[in-house]
Parts: C-alpha cells; structure tokens; sequence
C-alpha cells in the first residue's frame, strides 16, 4: 500500500510540476483568480478555511495526502504578493530536480527566472519537519 502512495505522489509532482504551476505566475493575481486556477488545475488541493491565522491574509491549500501545502499571502486589496510551498522532506529531491531544471541558480538554495518583464526569486529554506519554497517579486 505504501509503495502504491509514493508511486501516485511521483506520478502527482510529475504531474504538478509539468503543468507549469512556477510559471503560472501567481503573484499580483487577485484572490479571486488564484482560486479559480486552483480549483480549475489542481484538484488534488484543497482550500483549507478551518485553520487560518486571522493575522495575515492568505489562502491555505494542502494536498490530499498532507505532503505540501501551499500559502498564498495577499495584500490588503487581496493581491498575492509571496507564495510559500512547505513540502515534507520525502519531496526533497524531486523539488531541488524541478528548481534547477526550470530556473537559474543564483547561489545555495536560491533561483531567480523571469516571466514577461518582472524578476522573481526563489527560495528553498529548510525547517527541522519541513522544508519551504518562497516565491516573490526580486
């Protein structure tokens, strides 16, 4: 059973990464838009609205296996200004694969790219339970 989960999840960052979900570039989108997106291509995540911290603006979505979950921190006029992709560590090596394929490397753990005009950074911060990706404007 357990070689069966990891052979879906494989099948799933397959999936979540060829559809280009770093280059839907989700930063500056109303909040409205990133729900849309979300529900329209990525039905594996759920928009979490039971464990929010009432102190920042964001959207929570968490994958069905609890593996990733995804913040989607907004302004005041709810336009998103940072995305932070927390993963378990089992995901370690696929996500530092996708990292370096789709984006220059600028230095340890950190990759820029640019879409239309706008640079963006990248970031891979590791936790003691967790590891984090921060994508923001540079």
């Amino acid at each position: 059973m357990r070689a069966l989960i990891r052979i879906a999840f494989l099948i799933f960052m397959v999936y979540f990464f060829s559809a280009d979900l770093y280059s839907q570039n989700f930063v500056g989108m109303h909040k409205d838009e990133i729900i849309k997106v979300m529900n329209a291509s990525q039905k594996s995540f759920k928009l979490n609205t039971s464990d929010v911290n009432p102190h920042y603006n964001y959207l929570k979505y968490e994958d069905k296996i609890n593996e990733i979950t995804i913040l989607y921190f907004l302004s005041d006029e709810n336009e998103c200004t940072l995305v932070r992709k927390m993963y378990d560590y089992s995901n370690i090596n696929d996500v530092l694969q996708e990292l370096n394929e789709k984006y220059k490397k600028t230095g340890k753990n950190t990759w820029e790219y640019k879409y239309l005009i706008q640079k963006y950074s990248v970031e891979l911060t590791e936790g003691e339970w967790f590891f984090t990706v921060t994508i923001k404007k540079k």
